[in-house]
């Protein structure tokens, strides 16, 4: 049997951040749920796609996942982004743009926020970007949250992914609960057994 032959293909799931504040989460994630006996956070790999949204980052995420060695086959792909002022059409067409490159959309509106304060409470209100800011400020980080996005998320949210989870799931189990149209919206915990093959947060 030759080498070429021999060599193993390491099947890996990836993560398309559309910020820094997505990607440290995830990296905080892979931390938590690589200790111990669980190896299936030994595969995943997280980047940021800077200055890109919508389609724009489907289609980047697409061509990064094409460009991987041949000895990298990729389990799952993700993109994580923010609805922002994306409309209707724009996210329509985010959704059909993933479909077609097998890619999983991993989203939240109005932004990645909505999920982070899911770590301390439940959510049934929409709040404006700089309303969330504000909210996660100066009742949970205790310092400007708008300069803190991007750092390590470990001293406040490490052990509050059970309950974050459990709010996502309220949350989303909402009557009309669609990602096209509603405020608040998440489904980052939906994603989180299969990225991370954990059931117990």
């Amino acid at each position: 049997m030759s080498r070429k032959s021999r060599q193993l293909h390491q099947k890996i799931t990836v993560i398309y951040c559309e910020g820094e504040s997505e990607k440290a989460y995830f990296e905080m994630l892979s931390a938590k749920y690589s200790s111990g006996t669980n190896v299936h956070t030994e595969k995943v790999r997280i980047e940021t796609i800077t200055q890109s949204r919508g389609v724009d980052l489907i289609e980047k995420a697409a061509r990064k996942r094409a460009r991987l060695p041949r000895n990298k086959q990729v389990d799952q792909a993700y993109v994580v982004f923010d609805c922002d002022s994306l409309t209707r059409v724009d996210l329509e067409q985010c959704g059909k743009r993933a479909r077609e490159n097998n890619l999983r959309i991993i989203f939240s509106s109005i932004n990645f926020e909505v999920w982070i304060l899911l770590h301390f409470e439940a959510v049934s209100r929409a709040y404006t970007a700089t309303q969330l800011n504000l909210k996660l400020s100066g009742e949970y980080f205790n310092q400007d949250y708008a300069r803190f996005k991007g750092r390590r998320y470990d001293q406040y949210l490490f052990d509050r992914i059970n309950l974050a989870v459990a709010n996502g799931c309220q949350l989303t189990n909402r009557k009309g609960n669609n990602w096209l149209i509603s405020n608040p919206y998440t489904n980052v915990h939906q994603a989180l057994t299969d990225i991370y093959g954990v059931t117990q947060f």
